[in-house]
This record gives C-alpha cells, sequence and structure tokens, in this order.
C-alpha cells in the first residue's frame, strides 16, 4: 500500500530504481530507494511550509482588512453592524457560527 502510494504522488518517479535491480544489487537499489524518499519528503516539506506561510498571509490581508473598514466606519461616524452569524475568533480570523442542534453544539 505504501509503495503505490508512493510511487503515485512522488515526482521523483524518475530517480527510483527498478524492482528488478534489487534482486541483483539490493544494498544499492535499498540506498537509492531511501535517497529519492528524503527528496520527496523534502519537497512535500517545502510545499507544506508554503501552503502555511500563503494562509499567513491571507488571514492577516483579511483582518486588514476588517479593522480598516471597522476604523472607516467610526471616521464617518457610523457603527460597523457585525453579521450575527459570524464571530472573530482568537487569531482574527471570521468564522461562521456552528448552528445548535438540541443544545450538543457549541
Amino acid at each position: 500500500m505504501f509503495w503505490i502510494r508512493f510511487k503515485n504522488k512522488t515526482h521523483f518517479m524518475h530517480l527510483l530504481p527498478e524492482g528488478k535491480e534489487f534482486f541483483t544489487h539490493p544494498i544499492a537499489t535499498t540506498k537509492r530507494f531511501f535517497e529519492v524518499y528524503k527528496l520527496h519528503s523534502d519537497q512535500e516539506t517545502r510545499e507544506y511550509y508554503a501552503m502555511q506561510a500563503k494562509k499567513m498571509e491571507d488571514m492577516e490581508k483579511r483582518k486588514k482588512f476588517r479593522l480598516d473598514r471597522i476604523r472607516e466606519a467610526k471616521e464617518r461616524g457610523e457603527e460597523l453592524e457585525e453579521d450575527p452569524r459570524y464571530y472573530v475568533d482568537e487569531e482574527g480570523v471570521r468564522r461562521r457560527r456552528v448552528k445548535r442542534w438540541f443544545g450538543i453544539w457549541e
């Protein structure tokens, strides 16, 4: 299962040794497999960190936009009405409130 998922997901498939090479050179084949697996895991880590950085940047932009809207409304002397279906959590992200169903959801 691991092997099939790894072969389908990796960008370094062309670097993997062929299966029949394992019987003629088992140590070299195993060593090469682990080198390719390390490349694969490093690539996945870089992609994950880039995705997280993008999410954090997007969150900061949304927070800045929301604060600017509040500031502009105060300058005009208006009261900015917040939608009661949403709330702002401790990270500054606007989230939809969960509907209560027989009192079991918070």
